[in-house]
């Protein structure tokens, strides 16, 4: 019974132990297999973590490839770890020939003759976040000669935890620097000002020489619309805003109010950034002064009226010389053709009478062929001036003796002189001329009364008068008493020259003419003429 009892619990031991090895192998399998997916999940994780880094990576890199300025990344301690495509093509190299290299081996960065790299690394390594290029600094490549002006950055950065890194970002700014400078060079030799408008913000940003051509106070270079048509002249507002508010791009004059209180000319143009729901948000152009243009035009306009009232004045002229010659020549044919006729019998104060008259009108043609001669040479610009020394008195005391016989009766030839001689440098020629043409023109306004020529010093000059007790110059005639073929009275004989002449020589001789005069009173021209001329 109990050999039965222990074969039955022998065999059941046996089942159990059996039992129990199935379970545990069975355990094991199941415990492999899970590792094993568990091994081969995380495999599959890193590989997709691993593919995902390397797309980010590839992105970053395309990324970073894409933006037009250089970067490179850095180690602490100056070791490139990655470049950009902008950064090795304005260094010149390839990315591999550089990448775990010191930057020091790369290229230098110079600022006023110095090499500053190892400073602005020594910067970020004392807690400075970010240490910006200073002004005008170059970046020379150590492996081969390339150089060029940049601006840029150095910046510490944190990629990963505990994975501090440099970033340096820079552009090669040579274009734009020259660009800009030649931009500004062109701009500082014109008046030629930039500008921009802000629609949304109402606000207009100007060049900074803009305030100061016109005077103001710049502050930030910005006037609202409302400052800005304050400046503008109240004529001009409504063709300025017209323009604004329609956007024209066309061109548009107008004044401004300068600091001096003066308005000056000038004309912008414009055109739009974009196109909102409304209205563009931004207006750009420039405005250029235009007060030398206008004033060159107002100067055209008023030689154009000169020339075609010198024109007409040419055409009056041609009549009065025809007038003028056939008039002393009748005369000096119709008495010489007298005296030679053997049928007619004269006495010998009429042959006398004829022969003085023929006298004064040889003189008259005379004296209108040497203005006109004179004109011709003032045309031409062949005037001869002999300049030299002469004592004003007996100048003046000549010319008095010589315009005696052309005086009327009742008219005195008077002269007016200091007690002292006063030596002058001058054409004694040229000034005779002009004195004789002052008192000539006398003579024909003045009927009764007196003609004073003299003179008085002033300081380095003299002035040189002759006045009359004419018949004077009405006031609207004055101003163009000086002008050539110009006759304040068309029934006095005369050309319009003489004046004309006088002037352009004082001129000449470095001095000025001017005339007073007061109608019925008679009229008073001075001359001033400078006492030693330069070079003499």
């Amino acid at each position: 019974m109990i050999d039965q009892i222990n074969l039955f619990t022998g065999g059941a031991s046996i089942r159990y132990s059996i039992i129990l090895n199935i379970i545990l192998l069975a355990a094991i399998v199941i415990l492999s297999l899970v590792f094993y997916l568990i091994a081969r999940k995380r495999k599959h994780e890193r590989l997709v973590k691993k593919k995902q880094l390397d797309t980010q990576q590839k992105f970053a890199r395309e990324l970073l490839d894409s933006v037009p300025a250089g970067f490179i990344l850095l180690t602490p301690n100056g070791n490139i770890k990655q470049v950009n495509r902008q950064a090795s093509a304005e260094l010149g190299v390839q990315k591999q020939d550089i990448k775990n290299k010191n930057i020091r081996e790369v290229f230098s960065i110079f600022h006023e003759n110095i090499n500053i790299l190892d400073e602005l690394l020594g910067r970020l390594q004392k807690d400075e976040q970010e240490v910006t290029l200073p002004p005008d600094t170059f970046i020379y490549g150590t492996i081969n000669t390339i150089s060029f002006l940049a601006k840029g950055y150095f910046k510490n950065v944190t990629v990963e935890k505990n994975s501090n890194y440099i970033l340096f970002t820079f552009r090669n700014v040579v274009t734009e620097l020259t660009q800009e400078y030649v931009l500004n060079m062109a701009l500082r030799r014109t008046k030629i000002f930039p500008w921009s408008y802000d629609t949304k913000c109402n606000l207009m940003t100007i060049d900074p020489r803009y305030f100061e051509h016109l005077g103001i106070p710049a502050g930030d270079c910005t006037l609202t619309n409302e400052q800005f048509a304050q400046l503008v002249h109240p004529d001009d507002i409504a063709g300025v805003l017209k323009a604004q508010g329609n956007f024209i791009e066309d061109p548009v004059s107008y004044r401004l109010h300068r600091g001096d209180g003066k308005w000056e000319w000038f004309e912008a143009q414009s055109t739009y950034l974009g196109q909102g729901t409304r209205i563009p948000f931004r207006l750009v152009g420039v405005c250029m002064s235009t007060q030398e243009h206008k004033k060159i035009e107002e100067e055209l306009i008023i030689a154009r009226d000169k020339a075609q009232q010198s024109d007409k004045l040419k055409s009056v002229f041609l009549a009065n010389m025809s007038h003028e010659i056939r008039t002393p020549l009748n005369a000096i044919v119709g008495f010489s053709n007298l005296l030679v006729d053997g049928d007619m019998a004269f006495k010998k104060e009429e042959v006398k009478e004829f022969l003085s008259l023929i006298n004064l009108n040889c003189e008259q043609l005379l004296a209108l062929i040497s203005d006109i001669l004179d004109l011709s040479k003032i045309e031409s610009n062949t005037m001869v001036f002999n300049i030299t020394e002469q004592p004003l008195t007996p100048l003046l005391q000549n010319i008095l003796r010589a315009q005696q016989i052309n005086v009327p009766q009742e008219v005195e030839l008077l002269l007016d002189l200091p007690a002292t001689d006063t030596i002058i440098t001058t054409d004694p020629l040229r000034l005779k001329q002009v004195i004789n043409n002052l008192i000539n023109n006398a003579i024909k306004f003045t009927s009764k009364g007196a003609i004073t020529l003299g003179y008085r010093q002033n300081n380095d000059q003299v002035s040189i008068f002759v006045k009359d007790t004419g018949t004077g110059i009405d006031e609207d005639k004055i101003n163009r008493i000086f002008e050539r073929f110009y006759k304040g009275d068309n029934f006095v004989q005369g050309t319009g020259l003489g004046l004309a002449i006088s002037h352009t020589i004082v001129e000449h001789l470095k001095g000025t003419i001017t005339v007073t005069s007061e109608i019925g009173k008679g009229s008073h021209f001075t001359i001033q003429h400078p006492i030693k001329r330069m070079g003499y």
